[in-house]
């Protein structure tokens, strides 16, 4: 059987890349030859029965939201994971799967209890019952994998959310978020036939939550979720929680700490392109 890697990106609008449109320079318009990802025109679907990969693009290959050839991670990795190949660096070929909305986290689209509805489009016109997507999509990856004797290795499902939560008074959190994301990240589990890594990526927006809420209900929903990312990457087995203020370029002195844009929510292409050479590199340290 051949080796391949598996990248998992789900959830709202920092996994999205929103309002980072990409160079023209860095924009993958010819499909590439060693990653691979699912476009949504023939995926996009709960009545899909074979999944068709083709060559990475950065257009279409988020299977949620029409926003494309942006900064997201899945895009940057995809563009870092083939250069390195080109250079000589011994990789398996990658498999990207991406689902995100903007805005939508475990109380919106990705709640687990949301009967299945898929209605494509731009974020505010779409309405798509992600979990259930993705479960159908996983199973699906698993399915296509053992037919064209492809052993997968994982680099992890990773997860940037949390956002929509944090609107949320902590009173409303307890308890149910935690289920809610178990019930998540076994279900992806599950779904794709494997125990794969998970990784939760922390919310580093001190600054605008301080301004957005003065009273201090968004931090304290913040924290919650943070410190919750922490006790789950102890509970569940092969669970991790990344970092970004490790970047190099962070600041918490500066208004933007380095790493946002101006809005103070959505990370900078630059951002969101360290966070991709970090994951690039931790699986090549395996």
């Amino acid at each position: 059987m051949k080796k391949v890697a598996v990248f998992m990106l789900f959830g709202q609008s920092n996994a999205t890349g929103h309002a980072m449109p990409m160079d023209e320079k860095d924009i993958i318009r010819e499909p590439l030859k060693n990653v691979f990802g699912l476009n949504r025109e023939p995926n996009q679907s709960f009545d899909t029965e074979k999944l068709k990969f083709t060559g990475y693009t950065s257009y279409g290959m988020n299977l949620a939201e029409n926003q494309d050839n942006t900064y997201s991670v899945a895009n940057c990795l995809a563009k870092r994971w083939q250069a390195d190949i080109n250079s000589g660096v011994e990789l398996p070929d990658l498999y990207i799967i991406h689902i995100s909305i903007g805005s939508q986290g475990v109380y919106g689209m990705w709640s687990p209890h949301r009967p299945k509805k898929l209605i494509p489009g731009k974020l505010g016109d779409c309405d798509i019952s992600m979990y259930p997507l993705a479960l159908h999509v996983l199973g699906l990856t698993k399915k296509y994998f053992e037919e064209n004797e492809l052993e997968p290795d994982f680099v992890g499902i990773h997860w940037r959310g949390g956002e929509q939560e944090t609107w949320q008074h902590t009173s409303q959190l307890e308890g149910r978020l935690k289920a809610d994301y178990i019930t998540l990240f076994n279900g992806f589990r599950e779904a794709i036939g494997a125990e794969a890594p998970i990784v939760l990526h922390r919310m580093p927006f001190v600054q605008v939550m301080k301004n957005a809420d003065p009273s201090g209900k968004c931090l304290d929903s913040m924290n919650y979720i943070n410190n919750l990312f922490y006790e789950l990457a102890d509970e569940m087995p092969k669970t991790s929680v990344f970092d970004v203020r490790e970047c190099p370029f962070y600041d918490e002195n500066t208004w933007d700490c380095n790493i946002f844009r101006w809005d103070l929510i959505h990370y900078q292409g630059r951002t969101n392109d360290w966070v991709a050479g970090e994951i690039l590199e931790e699986y090549k340290s395996r």
